[in-house]
C-alpha cells in the first residue's frame, strides 16, 4: 500500500511538512477526532498512507523510472501474466480473469494505474508511518464514483461496481470499462478513477481490507481529479512517530499485522527488539 518515495517522486524534508498550513498531527486521538469531524456524514472513508510529495496519490505506473521513461503498461502486465503461473505459491486467477489479475500485480509491486487504499484508518496511519514524511488521505469513494459516471449514458452505480460484471442492458459497468482499458490500450474507460472492492487475490488484501482507485483516461493525480470536500489531507508530525508506532501496537496494529507472513514478521521483530 505505501509506496517508497523513490516512486513518488521528489521528497520533501520534515521540516517542509510541520511548516505547511495542515496542523501537523502527533496523536492518535488528534486523528480520529479529524477523521469523525470530516466523514461525519459519509458512508464509507477509505484511507491511505504515503509520504508527502509533489506528486501525490499518482499511481506507480503513472511516474517517471529512474531514467526518465515511462512504463508501457500492456506489456507489463501480458508479461506479468504469462510468466506467474511458475513463480506462484498459491492459486492464481484463470487467464481471462483480468481485474484479480489486475488486482494481483499491483499487490506484488507490479506498476499498474491502481491506487491501494484501506477501509481501516489506523491500517492506514501504519503505511503513512513508513515514510520519513508521512501523509493519511482520506476519500469518499462512493462520491468519487458518482463523480465519475458520464452523464450520456447510464451506468452502475450502486455503492462500488462489480469489476467482474459486464452488463446486457445497455448499462455501462463504469468499474469495468477501466480495468478493461488496462488492458487494452485505453480503448475504453472513464476520464475520472473509480473506486472498486476488489477480490481478494492474496492473503494481504484480506488483513489490509484493501480497495483501489482505478484511473481511467485521465493520469493526472487523485488530488487533482476529486473536489477538496470529498478527499482529505493529515500530515502527521514526523517526531512524533514512534509514539504512534507504540500506541498502533498496543490497538494491535503492527507490520505483521497487514503483512501476515515470515516477512512481516521479521521486520516487526526488528522494530521492536
Amino acid at each position: 500500500m505505501a509506496a517508497l518515495a523513490a516512486d513518488l517522486g521528489v521528497g520533501r524534508t520534515s521540516e517542509d511538512v510541520i511548516g505547511m498550513s495542515d496542523d501537523a498531527i502527533s496523536s492518535l486521538e488528534t486523528l480520529l477526532e479529524r477523521v469523525r469531524a470530516d466523514a461525519n456524514d459519509w458512508t464509507f472513508a477509505w484511507f491511505r498512507g504515503e509520504p508527502d510529495t509533489e506528486t501525490p496519490l499518482l499511481p506507480r505506473l503513472y511516474r517517471p523510472t529512474g531514467d526518465g521513461r515511462r512504463y508501457d503498461e500492456n506489456r507489463l502486465l501480458q508479461f506479468f501474466r504469462m510468466k506467474a503461473p511458475t513463480f506462484a505459491s498459491s492459486a492464481i486467477p484463470n487467464r481471462e480473469d483480468t481485474d484479480q489479475w489486475l488486482f494481483l500485480a499491483q499487490h506484488v509491486g507490479l506498476p499498474t494505474r491502481l491506487l491501494d487504499w484501506t477501509e481501516g484508518a489506523l491500517v492506514g496511519l501504519h503505511f503513512a508511518l513508513l515514510e520519513d514524511c508521512p501523509v493519511v488521505w482520506m476519500l469518499n469513494p462512493l462520491e468519487l464514483n458518482r463523480l465519475s459516471v458520464d452523464a450520456d449514458r447510464q451506468a452502475v452505480t450502486t455503492e462500488f461496481p462489480l469489476t467482474w460484471f459486464s452488463p446486457t442492458d445497455g448499462r455501462t459497468n463504469i468499474g469495468s470499462i477501466n480495468v478493461q482499458g488496462a488492458w487494452e490500450n485505453d480503448a475504453v474507460g472513464t476520464d475520472r478513477p473509480v473506486a472498486v472492492q476488489a477480490t481478494n487475490t492474496h492473503p494481504r488484501m484480506s488483513v489490509q481490507r484493501s480497495c483501489f482507485t482505478v484511473h481511467g483516461k485521465n493520469k493526472a493525480s487523485l488530488k487533482d481529479q476529486v473536489p477538496p470536500q470529498y478527499l482529505k489531507r493529515y500530515v502527521i508530525d514526523p517526531g512524533n512517530k514512534p509514539q504512534l508506532r507504540r500506541d498502533l501496537t498496543l490497538l494491535g496494529i503492527g507490520h505483521s499485522t497487514v503483512f501476515p507472513d515470515l516477512d512481516g514478521l521479521a521486520r516487526e521483530s526488528r522494530e521492536r527488539f
